[in-house]
């Protein structure tokens, strides 16, 4: 018996050794990243030095009434990016009515909502639900006339950070594929809720892991990323590229991997960005917030099984052969390493068990008299001190991982000993093991009889207070900026709340800011716009003379007028009856309020006592807004590129999707 124990110990133990050697490879590859990144990091300030451009969002959708209208309210409410430049495409079945009843919901609540409903009822798979959605907003595009930059790929349950937009914008100018992080959300645990909680929190502790430390080792080392599913960005020249084909292969259950695969095989990687933004915590705590994409995952042992076993089996049976993978000669040694990576997990998942039975077997012999299958600095007393080291080596390194994304709380929670094994870890590995025994089931016998394509889990969303807390503030967005210190900001913050000020008069009072630089982050805050008057005035043969007078009590400057419009430079924001008066005196014409600089307004006013410097003929953006190819958000946003990008505003129309080279030559 002993004998037996001893070998089939010793086979364990190689084996696990031999499958998690590689860990310490990928781990030398993060801190060699780290270093790499130290004070390279982007800053947060670039990402306005861009136009901002068209963007496209995918969201497939089966059985998600429950989820999907908070989850398109909040990205609206928390999004920090013009409405105006962007459009989401629900992908939704004609048999899923509580669903479509939702979408319709929105698309009349939002013009900018698209709900795409695919030819076949559901659910086909997630693959050809994105397929259809792809090929509706192409002829989409025809249609309008526009061209999206870039199509971001979510799914219903996401809470889209605020600033990812802005951040795929500016980085899909140098790459035409991206990855953001994907961080789930972590809930503490009550008596009652206690194994929900550790079965959800097993998600943290891997997608923390992977997210903050694997993505970034394979970045590093040129080796493959892989698509994530969601916070996934492609650039519009790889559909250009790929031609008519579906850009996701409708039989896989793993799409999103898939793609990542092909896409390395056309020589078109897949990059991976983790960049976090700083922000002040209501006790004054400057904290960094990583740019993410975060959601609930399933907490019970059913539904997370289920979803492991989609992606065991789709990523390790379905999307390569490894066989072929090796002999191909267009491959990376590197890039071959990673693929090993990812197919090892459907043999070493089924090792953790066993693993932690000769673990502990070895730790009891060290204080018990137990048969001697590991004798004192024999082979395999050797391989259990290796097979030791690499389980704390571990359970250190996703230490390490969940401080950084959870914090110290979350660390502490999820690499505790009580007493032999981190409980978390071992219930996530029990997961893995029971996803991996299904992914092999399916393997051999297939798919039980009537089962549905796409393997989803039940969702479930935030509740609207606690979505508050995503949400930019202003002291956020000037931190964003850079425009203010952290400690200055919490300290100044502190002062507001003692005294019942605003922050932004006691931003201005203590001279933390300019005028010019509080209103340009209102304008984000209160989703208005801002620009800068340089070059701006208004054909003053088109305005009644009491309009001029509106104009210097309010000291207000038009930026564009047409025949039912007008867009009006503000140096604050203007009261309700204060528009309506100005409205009135404009013979009705909508207005369009967007904040400036004091001071330009104030000598943008002065030009309007000089008829003969001001144009007599409307302008380009004037014209377009006319014949309704753009909006006045739009002109807007053109407007402000210019100060950074000093091109004519026709090239930055198009090169922003809104309109089309031969739109201009009339």
């Amino acid at each position: 018996m002993a004998t037996t124990i001893y070998y089939l110990g010793f086979i364990i133990a190689f084996l696990f050794i031999f499958f998690s050697l590689d860990d310490l490879f990928w781990d030398a590859c993060y801190y060699f990243s780290r270093r790499k990144r130290a004070g390279n990091h982007l800053q947060m300030k670039d990402l306005d030095t861009v136009p901002r451009r068209l963007l496209a969002v995918l969201i497939p959708a089966w059985n998600e009434a429950e989820v999907i209208g908070p989850m398109v309210e909040n990205l609206f409410c928390s999004i920090n990016y013009p409405s105006s430049l962007f459009h989401i495409f629900i992908g939704v079945y004609p048999n899923d009515s509580a669903t479509l009843r939702e979408v319709q919901i929105l698309e009349e609540r939002y013009p900018n909502v698209h709900g795409v409903v695919n030819p076949q009822p559901g659910p086909t798979s997630k693959a050809q639900n994105l397929n259809q959605v792809l090929k509706f907003i192409l002829r989409f595009e025809n249609q309008k006339r526009l061209r999206f930059a870039c199509f971001l790929i979510h799914d219903a349950e996401d809470i889209i950070h605020p600033t990812s937009f802005k951040l795929a914008n500016y980085l899909t100018f140098q790459h035409e594929v991206v990855q953001l992080p994907v961080f789930p959300l972590q809930h503490y645990p009550t008596w009652r809720t206690f194994f929900k909680f550790i079965t959800s929190s097993t998600y943290a502790d891997e997608f923390a892991e992977n997210h903050y430390r694997g993505l970034l080792a394979r970045e590093a080392s040129g080796a493959f990323v892989p698509s994530a599913g969601t916070g996934f960005i492609i650039s519009h020249s790889v559909l250009d590229k790929m031609g008519s084909q579906d850009i996701f292969e409708e039989d896989s259950i793993t799409e999103d991997y898939k793609l990542s695969f092909r896409l390395g095989e056309l020589g078109i990687p897949t990059r991976f960005f983790l960049e976090g933004v700083e922000r002040v915590l209501d006790n004054g705590k400057v904290t960094t917030e990583y740019i993410a994409t975060r959601e609930i995952f399933p907490n019970t042992l059913r539904e997370a099984v289920k979803q492991k076993s989609r992606w065991i089996y789709g990523i390790s049976f379905q999307s390569f052969s490894f066989r072929e993978v090796i002999k191909d000669k267009n491959f990376p040694p590197i890039f071959k390493y990673s693929l090993y990576r990812d197919w090892k997990a459907k043999y070493a998942n089924l090792l953790s068990i066993p693993g932690y039975a000769v673990f502990a077997y070895f730790i009891l012999s060290l204080f018990y008299v137990l048969p001697p299958v590991y004798p004192v600095r024999s082979l395999s007393w050797w391989l259990s001190v290796v097979l030791t080291f690499l389980m704390v080596e571990r359970q250190v390194m996703r230490g390490i991982a969940l401080k950084q994304v959870y914090g110290w709380r979350s660390a502490i929670a999820g690499c505790l000993i009580p007493p032999l094994l981190p409980l978390r870890a071992v219930w996530g590995n029990i997961i893995n093991f029971l996803a991996t025994v299904s992914a092999w089931r399916i393997c051999f016998f297939g798919f039980p009889k009537n089962r549905p394509r796409w393997q989803k889990t039940k969702h479930s969303y935030l509740p609207p207070e606690v979505l508050l807390r995503y949400q930019r503030k202003l002291g956020d967005l000037a931190l964003e900026k850079q425009i203010v210190a952290p400690s200055v900001l919490a300290e100044l913050l502190r002062e507001a709340k003692e005294k019942g000020e605003k922050i932004g008069e006691v931003l201005i009072r203590e001279g933390a800011i300019s005028q010019e630089e509080l209103n340009s982050i209102l304008a984000e805050v209160l989703k208005s716009g801002y620009i800068e008057l340089d070059n701006h005035s208004v054909r003053i043969t088109e305005i009644a003379p009491e309009g001029l007078e509106k104009f210097k009590k309010y000291c207000v400057m038009p930026v564009a007028i047409t025949k039912h419009s007008v867009i009006l430079a503000a140096g604050a924001p203007l009261p309700l009856e204060a528009q309506q008066e100005i409205k009135e005196s404009l013979g009705g014409r909508n207005l369009s309020v967007v904040l400036s600089s004091p001071s330009l307004i104030a000598q943008a006013l002065q030009s309007l006592e000089e008829p003969d410097s001001l144009p007599q003929f409307p302008r380009l953006g004037e014209k377009l807004l006319d014949r309704g190819l753009i909006n006045e958000e739009q002109l807007v946003e053109a407007l402000r590129a210019q100060k950074f990008y000093p091109k004519p505003l026709g090239e930055i129309l198009v090169e922003m999707g809104l309109v089309r080279p031969e739109d201009l030559e009339d």
